[in-house]
């Protein structure tokens, strides 16, 4: 079979995307088994207890997205602002006892070495990247023994942090969402196990207090890229936008076709077809469509058909905005046909 002679016509936009880094504000879930910190209690010669605080508030981090992929290679928690409902702390027998009270507690999180480095296949990522401070609220209250008598306790965590790092694996979620015009939005979840382990030492106390404070903070939030134009793509390539139909790049193909499939002036291929014994595959530098195509074929070059759905490998001859054109698109049985052209799809 001689190598078939290529014929395309210009159809809507693509546009022409890496990686692209954003900075997302999440906000902390109420859901069942995250945002719970355990806070444990251990008093010597006296014995532990432990509470609960629900924590709300919100995280903002840098994720990279990769338009038709669901997940990412960076998770950089920039900030946290998280508070922490009160908890109430107490032990005792007959020889010794403690009673506590934890308020206004206050959290922040931030990556301790930029970036932090996320799993491209998985979104997991070793939480230790990440450190969690308790950097507000007090623990007030007194501990006594028969030897000492009672001693009055007031821990302040603004003056005297309390510090840990991430523990374990954590995840980032990247969830493709609702197109709105040219704006793609994808949801972002982030799941991040901490503990925190210090000692309080208070001068003059009969006791030293071991805290331990642990649990997965959990935190969601949306973000969106704006995919542009054809006129803000030839604008930023040197090409007057009227120009879509000649052969301004290489001499075969429209500046539209190059657009949409997303090559600009130094990736542009001089055919936008490969031939194999598979059939003939479309050439594409991106992997979201941004505008409505359907692939057709022709003997005469003047009446077109849509290539039947049976004649392509991924049984898919027609892309809306927003599909994925990461899968080979590809012609099967390109002999019953002289020629192919990728055409917009009419309104009907």
């Amino acid at each position: 079979m001689h190598p078939l002679p290529v014929f395309l016509v210009c159809l809507a936009p693509v546009l022409t995307f890496g990686q692209i880094s954003k900075e997302i504000t999440l906000t902390l879930v109420e859901e069942e088994g995250f945002n719970e910190v355990k806070i444990d209690l251990d008093v010597s010669a006296i014995g532990d207890s432990d509470d609960t605080s629900d924590l709300s508030g919100t995280m903002t981090v840098r994720v990279n997205i990769f338009p038709g992929l669901t997940t990412t290679n960076e998770l950089t928690v920039l900030s946290a602002d998280i508070e922490g409902s009160d908890v109430e702390l107490s032990a005792g027998n007959f020889l010794a006892s403690y009673e506590f009270g934890g308020k206004d507690l206050g959290f922040s999180a931030f990556t301790t070495s930029p970036p932090g480095i996320a799993d491209l296949a998985t979104g997991e990522f070793e939480a230790s990247q990440h450190e969690v401070t308790v950097n507000q609220g007090s623990l007030n209250g007194s501990a006594s023994t028969l030897l000492t008598g009672t001693e009055a306790v007031d821990y302040d965590f603004s003056e005297d942090n309390f510090t840990g790092q991430g523990e374990g694996t954590g995840t980032v979620t990247i969830t493709q969402g609702r197109i709105e015009g040219r704006k793609f939005y994808f949801d972002v979840s982030v799941e991040l196990p901490t503990n925190i382990e210090q000692t309080i030492e208070v001068e003059g106390a009969p006791v030293d207090a071991d805290v331990k404070i642990g649990g997965t903070l959990k935190a969601t939030g949306e973000t969106f890229i704006e995919i542009p134009d054809y006129a803000t793509w030839a604008a930023k390539s040197g090409i007057e936008a009227a120009s879509g139909n000649e052969f301004d790049i290489t001499p075969s193909n429209p500046n539209f076709i190059l657009f949409a499939l997303g090559f600009d002036r130094e990736t542009a291929p001089q055919q936008l077809f490969k031939f194999s014994t598979a059939g003939a595959t479309l050439e594409v530098n991106e992997i979201l469509a941004a505008g409505a195509i359907e692939i057709q074929w022709s003997n005469d070059l003047i009446t077109w058909d849509l290539v039947p759905e049976t004649s392509m490998v991924n049984g898919k001859n027609t892309f809306n905005f927003g599909d994925s054109l990461s899968e080979e698109i590809t012609v099967s049985k390109v002999g019953t046909k002289k020629f192919l052209r990728i055409s917009p799809v009419t309104p009907g």
